[in-house]
């Protein structure tokens, strides 16, 4: 079985939504350590979730749904290294673990955002998280380093399609969200104020393309 043949039957046995294989060789050190490709799994969350979230705060599914993808990860690497290759997590546990979340900043080396808008899944909106025309914000994602020879399923970097549309700014209650378009050189504190976020999840949910995928006929 090849490396790619590996991973699709993976994520189809354990019912990962969407993923992608990005080539990180040209990254920073810091950001790749070393290795050359990147796995992007992603796991969409319920359509009737997202549009309850609309009238209240509900942590339930969205943190069942990152702990999935970060298990998932976890496995997946561990599935690699047993072929030998190198295959690190990059989930929360795993983060933490090996020291490379810097509280201080609120950041990691290599953020999941960065590889998913690398692989073209996405972009980044006026709230800070990655938009997808397909699910809108409402996913959950984890991502693991490895330098098994995969060949790369999907990598060109999508345009920003938020155009004048000030939802997630307007709906923020903590006022954090600065109606910034992002574009390559764009810093994370342009765009919102992470360190006064209040993780409402409101700004993923009345995005105009989370509501498109949430709409309940």
């Amino acid at each position: 079985m090849s490396g790619n043949e590996l991973v699709a039957k993976f994520v189809v046995n354990h019912g990962v939504d969407e993923y992608r294989i990005v080539d990180i060789s040209k990254l920073s050190k810091a950001e790749n350590r070393g290795l050359s490709r990147a796995i992007l799994l992603v796991g969409a969350l319920p359509k009737e979730y997202v549009h309850r979230l609309r009238e209240q705060v509900d942590y339930s599914i969205f943190s069942e749904t990152e702990h999935r993808m970060d298990h998932l990860a976890d496995e997946l690497a561990y599935r690699i290294r047993k072929t030998g290759y190198q295959a690190i997590s990059q989930s929360e546990k795993s983060i933490i673990e090996r020291q490379e979340f810097y509280i201080e900043e609120k950041a990691t080396p290599l953020p999941h955002k960065k590889i998913a808008v690398l692989s073209g899944l996405g972009w980044i909106g006026k709230n800070n998280l990655l938009v997808t025309e397909k699910y809108g914000c409402a996913l959950c994602m984890c991502t693991l380093l490895t330098d098994m020879p995969l060949e790369v399923v999907s990598e060109k970097i999508q345009e920003v399609q938020c155009g004048n549309c000030q939802a997630c700014k307007k709906i923020c209650p903590a006022h954090v969200i600065k109606g910034t378009k992002w574009t390559v050189s764009t810093v994370r504190d342009e765009i919102v104020d992470v360190y006064k976020c209040e993780t409402c999840l409101k700004c993923m949910a009345y995005c105009g393309f989370s509501q498109k995928y949430s709409r309940v006929e």
